[in-house]
């Protein structure tokens, strides 16, 4: 139940044809044809559809005593990879 009535609107003034066409004809300006730069490009990351890489690789991150993202996983993989491989 509402504890006010409804507000009582006024009609608007409804803008005549000649403003109307002005403001179409006013226009506006074109999209920029430059693209934010991003932070940094991210990659898609695809696995091969008929090998068992994508299913060994979720057993063994489900299997670890704290579930990290998959994301996060890879990164990790990543960076002690190019750690043993640096040294």
């Amino acid at each position: 139940m509402p504890v006010t009535g409804k507000p009582n609107r006024q009609a608007a003034e409804k803008p005549s044809e000649k403003a109307i066409e002005a403001f179409i004809s006013k226009g506006g300006s074109v999209a920029s044809e430059v693209a934010p730069k991003a932070k940094y490009v991210q990659h898609p990351l695809k696995f091969p559809a008929d090998g068992t890489l994508f299913g060994r690789m979720e057993s063994v991150r489900k299997a670890g005593t704290v579930q990290l993202p998959r994301n996060t996983w890879i990164l990790q993989a990543i960076a002690e990879k190019l750690e043993r491989e640096t040294q």
